[in-house]
């Protein structure tokens, strides 16, 4: 019992000092950037508050302790290599950093036309946040992790993983594409049609990405539903929408408009995995059943 115990409280004293470290370093790394946010107007009530800086440094913390929290919860579950969980869960949260930064949202910038600036800014922006909650995962998952057996191997085929990418793109690209026509998301499509449209089709396929590169963590014998529920609710769904709310939490009337999105984005890749993986489990079910028939002789 106290083994347990003290096995428990090394855990929280590592990961809490790992979470402070990433979150010292993303602030650093925002700090040095080769533009600065002093010409934007952070009037929400929280910043006129505490300031920006507690703001800022409380966000990564809440941020970076989510993916502490989801590596430790599924991670150690999973049978893996510690060091693939690292690298699993820190490539699918630098990429949904560095590519969703890439959102053709300028009002939310220094700038006032996208262009080679914007893209330049929002690069070293994403990577502020990429390359910190990379490490995060794998010096937790090298730390706290028990050495894993189980190869990753053979989790999803070729066909599949395509076919999920394939879906969840088409999903997100379609559901994003109706927001913007519609006004219930709010973007510069009207300014900047094509590199909007771009960054939607992007961002869906590195969604499906996210899927593929996390399911090996995440696949045991539980159906699809379940499966969906770790991988795109409570993984990538969360982190999406904290990641969204650092703008709400910054610019006053925001965070309805950045929680609406993050969650439609969030529930349109849920559904869109349930369907994908039932039928590709249906299909591989069926292939199996036509593969082990007998023939007839000539």
């Amino acid at each position: 019992m106290r083994t347990t115990h003290a096995a428990s409280s090394r855990v929280i004293v590592i990961s809490a000092v790992t979470i402070v470290l990433a979150t010292a370093l993303a602030i650093v790394s925002h700090a040095v950037l080769p533009a600065t946010v002093d010409d934007l107007d952070f009037d929400s009530a929280l910043v006129r508050l505490v300031g920006f800086p507690v703001v800022a440094v409380s966000y990564f913390l809440l941020l970076f302790a989510h993916c502490a929290i989801v590596l430790q919860t599924f991670g150690r579950r999973s049978g893996l290599p510690k060091l693939e969980v690292g690298w699993r869960f820190g490539l699918a949260f630098a990429l949904l950093y560095l590519v969703g930064m890439q959102e053709v949202v300028v009002d939310a910038s220094p700038f006032e036309a996208w262009g080679r600036e914007f893209v330049v800014y929002q690069f070293f922006m994403g990577a502020g946040d990429a390359v910190p909650v990379f490490a995060l995962c794998m010096v937790l998952a090298y730390l706290t992790l028990a050495p894993g057996r189980r190869g990753a191997s053979g989790s999803l085929s070729a066909r599949e993983a395509i076919a999920i990418v394939a879906v969840i793109a088409l999903a997100f690209f379609v559901q994003r594409t109706i927001g913007h026509t519609t006004g219930l998301v709010h973007s510069n499509v009207e300014s900047y049609p094509v590199q909007t449209h771009l960054w939607t089709a992007l961002f869906g396929v590195v969604l499906g990405c996210l899927y593929v590169v996390l399911h090996p963590v995440f696949s045991r014998r539980d159906g699809a539903f379940a499966l969906s529920i770790r991988l795109v609710l409570l993984t990538i769904g969360i982190n999406w929408m904290l990641f969204n709310s650092f703008i709400g939490l910054l610019f006053s009337g925001v965070m309805p408009q950045m929680l609406l999105r993050s969650g439609l984005d969030t529930a349109v890749v849920f559904v869109a995995s349930i369907v994908v993986l039932r039928y590709a489990s249906t299909s591989s079910a069926g292939a199996r059943v036509a593969g082990s028939m007998p023939t007839n002789p000539p």
